[in-house]
């Protein structure tokens, strides 16, 4: 082996070393500038954050795994993980260049309240996601397979214990999940269309099996009238 060439392996090699041990810390030069990691720990390949927080969310022991062959084709894949006891969760993530996100295998449990969703303040319960695949593409859900289910949903004002609701995607195209309670006082069934381009629509019936409680014909009052078989027909639409 000539000199030069010893030298480029030599310093092929040490790159490669600084490259492999590259701080968990390096990670926060990349972050938005409104995502903090503190208390960064391991390298940048396979490293921790003792919190990582944006604004007033913060999730405790996350935990992620870089592949590194990606960056060849210039995509950031990984399997982060969550271990946080409030929201805990996995998935495999991979990120494009141009920003979209392709998410698979996302299998988390998190409180409606405290920020983590996008229910408003007053209801309480526990979400559950157990997504097989799901893209966002310019900024905008772009396919969605899984099951999202919501437990012991519960409403503040006026006071009401709702049960449970599922809301199925069976095919990643078109986005048309099927929505149904779980348990609990209400009979539900509706579909849900999402758009590319952000839009949704529900349709759907809802009807309290007790036709006695005066508390849930009261809310449902706020759907209108019900039909002759005592249910309340409901149509949303609008942009997320």
């Amino acid at each position: 082996m000539s000199a030069k060439s010893a030298i480029f392996l030599a310093a092929a090699i040490f790159l490669l070393t600084v490259l492999v041990r590259l701080p968990a810390a390096v990670l926060t030069l990349f972050l938005p500038a409104t995502v903090h990691c503190q208390a960064p720990a391991g390298t940048l390949w396979r490293g921790a954050c003792g919190e990582l927080r944006s604004g007033s969310l913060a999730l405790s022991d996350v935990r992620w795994v870089l592949h590194p062959l990606t960056l060849l084709h210039a995509q950031v894949s990984a399997d982060i993980a969550s271990d946080d006891p409030r929201a805990s969760g996995r998935a495999q993530i991979k990120l494009q260049s141009d920003g979209d996100l392709e998410v698979r295998a996302l299998n988390a449990t998190l409180p409606l309240q405290g920020g983590l969703s996008l229910m408003p303040v007053g209801w309480n319960g526990t979400l559950e996601l157990a997504i097989e695949q799901a893209s966002i593409q310019g900024g905008h859900l772009a396919a969605a397979q899984g099951v999202i289910s919501v437990r012991r949903l519960h409403r503040d004002q006026p006071p009401a214990d709702l049960g449970g609701f599922e809301l199925d995607f069976p095919n990643a195209e078109p986005m048309t999940g099927n929505l149904r309670d779980i348990d609990g006082p209400l009979s539900l069934q509706g579909v849900l269309q999402l758009s590319r381009s952000g839009g949704y629509e529900l349709d759907g019936t809802v009807a309290a099996r007790d036709a006695s409680s005066s508390d849930l014909q009261q809310l449902l009052q706020m759907l209108g009238p019900p039909d002759a078989q005592g249910r309340h027909v409901f149509s949303l639409s609008g942009t997320l």
